[in-house]
């Protein structure tokens, strides 16, 4: 045994003595996580991603990619940079380690050895916490371990290997009811101990109880019977009770005692008497039972409503039902506002279901048949029903809507739909609400009922006008629920602006007229060459938040679409604006338009132009078109790139311009050869490749140039030069694409992140077969 270990150092050694004399292996393959199969001398074995490591087999991999692995019949361990941690002697070697992405304090990783039925520990740099003496070693903290030695339990320090505990324990475990302490047994008792051996309580109790809150008490049990510690393992309430659990604040306890539970604090003072059947935590309060009634006990331990109840519910401040353990969400509620305090209780009983505020004062009386808490643009509410009929209540009770509709809505019904896209910061103060199957709006700060429910579709247009649809009828209202254009058959409403609207009608001889109109219906301007559309908009220099929205007045101008001329546009007093010059011009946005010249009457020349006719960026550009948030710009053959504002960020000199899918890249093409640039237009990698692919989770760039394969950093730096005949990079190891297997001539070899060589090479890529 001893000459087999001792060759196997020598061996590794060799290798490191020689780093500049690669070993010539039989094959060489692609990585995929840790390892990568290698062929040596005949014998398939494994590559470490470090390229320092060669092993037979693995093993097991933990959360912090430390792998245990098999040589020459024994087992060893490897970190994640390479090392070996636990040298391949051992008959077992087992990883334990834990990974909490909450709280990394109780996070840990070592490995446990066995040799010769005895074990020991290492941590992951190598250190030896303990020999393999032990009978048996397992995790027990992540600060501490425990061994076992002649049938008894202590531990030891991971960090440091120093035994805090010599083993004399019948058990030693991890406590569940005082943090960061460790529950020993002796003589069949159980007590509690810190991590550096201290004794907390002696083992001379039955067991421990998590009482919850910050930890600063726990339960005991001896004789049967329970009471309550301080975390000093000091007694503050002796055990005289059938149970204890934990109550509505730190210092109060729920008891029982002969099947009733009572309340007392952490001097051992009654608070409130045994006759409970039933207990349980909402929130920061507490639901009793008496039989099937139910009541609540506050912080104070003062019973604000009596066990008179069927059913009680707690509220919180955002409208969410708290219940032990978390909060109940209710559609459309943002679940980032969770709080334990209830700031109402909903009541319910044989007549009715009311509500009581925080302090156990009836609000309401019990005379709804339910009430649900909802949430309306971030503001709850409650929705009371009696009847069959719905209303709205405050979270102070007080009578927001009363009773009288079918239902409420947040969007589309069956027969309804309400659309607020365009309302701004005015749809906050308005809640749509059913009778039958139409729909009408309240405004749900004052409780006024604005357009009654008589409608299938209400739609804002802007922040002050809304679209009403009943049948084949429209009309349009203001916030105030006024009428301003209505109940006209067949024709249709548009509100371009706030104080002004087109008003589209359909007249008997098939024809169609258009009208801009004021606020008081008079007409400021109509054509017969103009129909109006709501949906006919140039949309191009829009950010895409506004391109849903339907025309309208942009920087003082309407345009006006016809055939004849497509550069006229009306101001809101109904003045034609004409941009002579110009055979197009596109809706404004930003004082920035699109416009275009006729070269021939067949081809058009597109630019931007300002709201002052200026020119912004040259009327030449065969197209632009849209690109995420930019133009691209094609003159011939070639394409540039410029902003909405007309900022040129890449010359009309490319053959193709193409953004590279949810990255901040484009990928550019001249004289058939790519490269990328950033979002502003800066160079990142000049166009000379043959191909570029961009891996997002890695932010490197592949690349290939006259056959070679080669990668580039974000910033556009060739961290592997373009020089390699073939590339295969790492399939399996998370965002890392490195060790690569490159060939270069006849040779296959790996690299690592910085391009430097492992010390292997062969004439052979593996098979898929070998």
């Amino acid at each position: 045994m001893i000459k087999r270990y001792l060759l196997a150092g020598l061996l590794l050694n060799s290798i490191s003595l020689h780093a500049q004399e690669p070993v010539v292996a039989g094959y060489l393959g692609r990585f995929e996580g840790q390892f990568a199969p290698v062929l040596i001398n005949q014998q398939k074995q494994w590559l470490h991603v470090s390229g320092a490591v060669l092993v037979d087999k693995t093993e097991n991999t933990g959360y912090y990619n430390t792998v245990v692995a098999v040589k020459h019949n024994a087992y060893g361990a490897i970190n994640n940079a390479g090392k070996i941690i636990a040298p391949f002697k051992y008959d077992e070697v087992t990883l334990a380690d834990e990974q909490d992405n909450n709280d990394s304090t109780k996070n840990y990783c070592f490995v446990i050895t066995r040799l010769n039925g005895k074990y020991g520990a290492a941590d992951t740099l190598g250190n030896i916490i303990c020999p393999p003496i032990y009978t048996e070693v397992s995790a027990l903290t992540p600060h501490v371990l425990k061994m076992k030695k002649d049938g008894r339990w202590g531990w030891i320090a991971i960090k440091t290997g120093k035994v805090l505990q010599e083993p004399i324990y019948e058990e030693a475990g991890k406590s569940y009811a005082l943090k960061n302490a460790i529950e020993i047994t002796k003589a069949g008792k159980v007590g509690l101990a810190a991590e550096d051996g201290t004794i907390i309580v002696p083992a001379a109790y039955e067991s421990f109880d998590y009482l919850g809150g910050n930890g600063a008490y726990f339960g005991f049990t001896a004789n049967g019977k329970t009471g309550v510690m301080d975390q000093n393992g000091k007694i503050i309430i002796p055990a005289i009770y059938d149970k204890c659990k934990p109550g509505p604040a730190t210092t109060l306890f729920a008891v029982e005692k002969n099947g009733k539970t009572g309340l007392v604090d952490a001097s051992g003072k009654t608070l409130l008497p045994f006759q409970y059947t039933g207990t349980g935590l909402t929130g920061n309060v507490m639901k009793v039972s008496i039989g099937d009634k139910y009541g609540v006990v506050n912080t104070e331990g003062k019973e604000i409503i009596p066990p008179r109840y069927s059913d009680i519910k707690a509220i919180n401040a955002a409208g969410q039902e708290v219940f032990d353990g978390g909060v109940i969400t209710a559609p459309g509620q943002a679940t980032d506002r969770v709080s334990p305090v209830p700031v109402v209780f909903l009541v319910s009983d044989a007549t009715g279901t009311g509500l009581f505020d925080a302090n156990g004062k009836n609000l309401l009386p019990l005379t709804y048949s339910r009430i649900t808490p909802f949430s309306w643009q971030d503001t709850p509410y409650l929705a009371a029903e009696k009847n069959g009929k719905t209303g709205v209540l405050g979270m102070d009770g007080k009578i927001i809507l009363p009773v009288t509709y079918d239902g409420l809505v947040n969007g589309f019904g069956s027969g309804f739909s309400y659309v607020d896209d365009n309302a701004g910061e005015s749809k906050k103060d308005y809640l749509p609400i059913v009778k039958g199957e139409k729909i009408g709006l309240v405004n749900i700060r004052t409780g006024k009922e604005i357009i009654p429910a008589q409608y299938e579709w209400l739609q804002w247009q802007n922040s002050r006008i809304l679209l009403l649809r009943k049948g084949d009828t429209t009309s349009l209202a203001d916030v105030t629920g006024k009428i301003l254009r209505g109940g006209k058959k067949y024709g249709f409403f548009t509100a371009v602006d706030t104080n002004r609207i087109v008003e589209t009608q359909y007249n008997d001889d098939g024809s169609t007229t258009s009208l801009l109109t004021d606020l008081a219906g008079n007409t400021l301007y109509t054509s017969q060459r103009w129909e109006f559309k709501e949906n006919q908009v140039s949309r191009l220099l829009m950010p895409e938040s506004e391109k849903g929205s339907n025309a309208r007045f942009n920087n003082g101008l309407l345009k006006l679409w016809s055939n004849a001329r497509n550069n006229v546009f009306l101001d809101p007093n109904g003045k034609e604006v004409v941009f002579e010059g110009y055979s197009f011009v596109g809706d404004f946005w930003n004082d920035l338009a699109l416009a275009g010249i006729d070269s021939t009457p067949q081809h058009t020349l597109y630019g931007i132009i300002n709201r002052r006719k200026e020119i912004i960026y040259p009327v030449a550009a065969d197209d632009i078109y849209a690109m995420n948030n930019l133009l691209v710009v094609k003159k011939g053959d070639r394409k540039g790139l410029i902003t909405k504002e007309g900022k040129t960020l890449l010359p009309v000199e490319y053959e193709e311009i193409d953004d590279i899918y949810d990255a901040p890249f484009f990928k550019v093409s001249r004289n058939n050869k790519y490269g990328v640039t950033d979002s502003l237009g800066k160079i990142i990698l000049p166009a000379e490749f043959d191909d570029i692919s961009y891996r997002k989770d890695e932010r490197l760039f592949q690349v290939t140039r006259a056959g070679k394969y080669g990668i580039a950093d974000a910033s556009g730096k060739m961290i592997i030069p373009a020089i390699y005949d073939n590339m295969d990079v790492n399939q399996g190891y998370g965002k890392n694409i490195f060790p690569l297997l490159v060939q270069e001539g006849k040779w296959y070899f790996y690299l690592d992140a910085q391009g430097k060589a492992f010390p292997y090479k062969s004439l052979k890529k593996k098979g898929y077969d070998e």
